[in-house]
């Protein structure tokens, strides 16, 4: 499949204006790829929890704040996150199935 030249244009344009506020895509990736490894040592295998994948979206959001500029946006996807985490946390640890 051969994209047009005007969406290949696009695309690069929103990576340019996209290391602006998400920092350099190596470098955030690396970060957040750190942090998710840390995680899944801690796991020692097991498998992640649905609260657990809001955690390995706010560290995303924590890389890309620490490798990028000010956005409001990753500070609510953070809250985001934990909100939605909170909630699917309760919800397992209520049901003894875990927590």
């Amino acid at each position: 499949m051969v994209l047009p030249l005007c969406f290949i244009g696009m695309m690069l344009k929103i990576i340019r204006e996209r290391e602006t506020t998400h920092g350099d895509a190596h470098k955030t990736f690396t970060l957040a790829g750190d942090l998710i490894s840390s995680l899944m040592i801690h796991k020692e295998g097991c498998a992640i929890e649905p609260h657990e994948f809001a955690v390995i979206n706010i560290l995303h959001k924590v890389a890309r704040i620490i490798s990028g500029s000010y956005a409001d946006d990753h500070w609510d996807d953070i809250e985001g996150y934990a909100q939605l985490g909170k909630k699917l946390h309760k919800e397992l640890t209520e049901s003894g199935q875990g927590g």
